[in-house]
Formats: C-alpha cells, sequence, structure tokens
C-alpha cells in the first residue's frame, strides 16, 4: 500500500528592507496537512518551511490585461519548476 501525505502551500508578499534596501518577495512556503491547525499556525512551531522565493515580474508593456496574464503564466511556470520532485514522488512513488 502507499501512503498519502497531503502538502499545503501558502505565499504572501513579504518586505525585506533590511536586507536588500527596500525591496519585496513572495516566499513559497510549504507545510504538511497531517499537522493540527493550532499547532501549523503558530509561528514558533516552524511548521511552514521556506520553499521557494517566487519572481516579482514588472512588465513595461503598456496593456494591464497582458501584464495580468504574463504575470500569472509566470507565477505558474515557476509552481511547475519548484515542485516538479513532488510530482514525481507522486508518480513514482
Amino acid at each position: 500500500g502507499g501512503t498519502l501525505c497531503g502538502v499545503i502551500l501558502s505565499s504572501d508578499q513579504t518586505n525585506i528592507t533590511n536586507v536588500c534596501g527596500g525591496r519585496v518577495v513572495y516566499p513559497l512556503l510549504i507545510s504538511l496537512t497531517n499537522i493540527r491547525m493550532k499547532t501549523r499556525n503558530k509561528a514558533s512551531s516552524h511548521a511552514f518551511l521556506l520553499l521557494a522565493l517566487m519572481p516579482i515580474p514588472q512588465f513595461v508593456h503598456p496593456t494591464t490585461r497582458i501584464c495580468s496574464v504574463l504575470e500569472a503564466r509566470l507565477f505558474h511556470q515557476c509552481l511547475d519548476i519548484v515542485l516538479e520532485p513532488l510530482k514525481t514522488a507522486a508518480r513514482v512513488g
């Protein structure tokens, strides 16, 4: 038999002003679903781990709609790359 292990991904804009002089990043965090929410949501429990820093593009195209589509496409392409080991583990076992 196999073991099913769910994961939770979380991302939110974070300022890193002390390190990079006013820059903003989107950290992608990962946690397991079998950790109780009460424990998982405590910062001191360290239940979320940094998986990747997602890019924040600044496209110069004059059409806002095209910029939004490009941002979404880039974000999902980065997710595909970052989550490839999980996808492989799900396929192979």
